[in-house]
């Protein structure tokens, strides 16, 4: 069995679907399950076919999942779940042409944090604001995470709202 098809059955396997759902947002999981296919297709071929000839293969992709939906440490993390706020400032600093002050930032770093360890939809909200702030563009985080550029709009639309209504409130 060549690497490729080991990769395969992991990704088709139950047990390894199961535990993907139980990360949460659920709008990341199937970003994991993606990872997941990258970093085995990644990683040493020779390695994954002696882990899978001593049976051990499950156990093996199972922990590379956890560690990457649970850990803060794991490229994943950096990648889907990092809440940037200092870049969400950045923005804010540079749209405004002066300095924030300390309580803004505060309030606005509240609301975000909380945004993205809130419902699956306040998470979704969180993540693709933070990518508008690092790309600076709705139609560039629309290409990015594949969806429509409509939502995006509404959504950054959505978030400076209830920011400066927190922010001036």
């Amino acid at each position: 069995m060549n690497c490729n098809d080991i990769i395969e059955q992991l990704y088709n396997n139950d047990k390894i679907n199961e535990l993907i759902g139980k990360i949460q947002p659920v709008e990341l999981q199937d970003d994991l399950k993606q990872e997941l296919a990258i970093v085995l297709l990644e990683y040493d071929c020779i390695k994954l076919k002696k882990i899978s000839k001593e049976g051990n293969i499950i156990g093996f992709a199972m922990q590379i999942i956890w560690t990457m939906g649970t850990s803060n440490r794991s490229p994943f993390y950096n990648k889907y779940r990092k809440n940037e706020i200092e870049k969400a400032f950045d923005y804010i600093n540079s749209q405004n042409g002066n300095s924030i002050p300390f309580r803004t930032v505060q309030i606005a770093e509240s609301i975000l944090q909380s945004k993205l360890k809130g419902t699956p939809k306040d998470a979704h909200e969180s993540i693709i604001f933070n990518k508008y702030v690092e790309l600076r563009s709705c139609v560039d985080v629309a290409k990015y995470f594949d969806i429509p550029k409509d939502h995006v709009f509404s959504v950054v639309k959505k978030m400076k709202h209830e920011l400066k209504k927190a922010i001036n409130g």
